[in-house]
């Protein structure tokens, strides 16, 4: 499937939803969404904000990029949407005239807006369901995203040292991964106690004395990976080792039982029990276990209410952690059972049956 097949095809899929909704258009602003739609596109200038600086509109006829003229050239030539067939509506930068735009095309009728505006209809439920399927090109992408990730990631945490500091070591591993051009959605590191101290690890200028627990996020064409790696300067304590032993059994039997069709909450009731006869109780109430991913960090974080269930080809990265150690790689859930998306390339391979599978999942690497 080429881009512009990938195009249509989401396409039919949006236009599908705009004939339940009984809508004229659909505005889509977000970052994930216009990645989703285009296939690959890239309408941010900044990343800390969900929303773009280009935005899609989509009708039952036509489909139209809407952006100021700083933006245009950009939007049709380097971003490609001339070749997908986007018509283009601009208008100065010192002007505000998106949605007023968007309300000529649709000529009266009634607009969805994957964020709130005034007088849309908000259809960002809708819109990230229509993500979650992920075309074979999609898996491509994803593919290529979780391998430089997994190879960025361990490479660099194999090059720690005593003390480096955690953002020394994170900034090693953004500048890897803006070698194919990724972008660091998020990023966590825990030297030493701060692992056992904090579910979310902000980097800071600790340094580290003898271990490392180093998480990203990690974005290429809108498609996100989540990747966590933990390293030991030394031999560690035996009982650090069979807690992340443990935490990789966990991880496993959620990759395991994550089977199209089955509810996401059911995963999550298998770990809950499987951290209780391990002997870790209520360790699984202190963190959210993760959930579906794909154009989003997380679609879904899932709990004992969650009522969704498993797509075909949908990503999902689950995240248990135990005090000290934490357990993360994303996969895609298929008929013929998961496709491991980020995988151990360099670092020691622990292999542990869970619900009838095999897998491969990363060791702790000690140093």
């Amino acid at each position: 499937m080429n881009r512009l097949a990938e195009v249509e095809f989401k396409l039919v899929r949006v236009r599908q939803m705009m004939r339940e909704a009984g809508l004229a258009a659909a505005l889509f602003k977000t970052q994930a969404n216009f990645a989703w739609l285009t296939a690959g596109g890239n309408n941010a200038v900044g990343i800390a904000t969900e929303l773009g600086a280009m935005s899609i509109l989509v009708t039952a006829e036509d489909r139209y990029v809407i952006t100021s003229a700083i933006e245009a050239r950009r939007a049709m030539e380097e971003e490609g949407l001339g070749e997908l067939g986007f018509k283009l509506l601009s208008f100065d930068w010192f002007e505000s005239r998106e949605l007023e735009l968007a309300r000529e095309v649709a000529a009266g009728g009634d607009i969805g807006c994957d964020v709130p505006m005034p007088g849309l209809t908000n259809i960002a439920g809708a819109a990230a369901r229509l993500r979650y399927e992920l075309t074979e090109a999609e898996i491509e992408r994803y593919v290529f995203l979780g391998e430089r990730a997994s190879r960025a990631i361990e490479e660099v945490a194999a090059s720690v040292k005593p003390g480096d500091t955690e953002a020394e070591v994170v900034g090693r591993l953004l500048a890897e991964l803006w070698k194919d051009r990724i972008d660091a959605t998020g990023y966590l590191a825990a030297a030493d106690d701060r692992a056992r101290l904090y579910r979310h690890p902000v980097p800071t200028m600790r340094k580290v004395e003898r271990c490392l627990l180093l998480s990203v996020n990690a974005r290429f064409k809108g498609l996100i990976v989540s990747v966590t790696r933990m390293v030991h300067l030394g031999r560690p304590p035996e009982e650090l080792m069979k807690q992340y032993r443990d935490n990789l059994l966990i991880e496993a039997t959620m990759i395991a039982g994550t089977r199209p069709g089955r509810p996401m909450r059911d995963v999550l009731a298998d770990a809950v029990s499987l951290y209780a006869k391990l002997g870790y109780g209520d360790e699984w109430s202190r963190h959210h276990q993760g959930g579906p991913t794909g154009y989003a960090a997380r679609e879904i974080r899932v709990t004992a209410s969650t009522p969704d269930a498993v797509g075909t080809n949908q990503a999902f990265a689950w995240n248990p952690t135990i005090s000290g150690t934490k357990a993360e790689d994303t996969f895609v859930a298929g008929a013929a059972g998961p496709l491991m998306v980020t995988h151990p390339v360099t670092f020691p391979v622990v292999r542990l049956e869970a619900g009838g599978l095999e897998l491969d999942l990363p060791g702790m690497l000690i140093l």
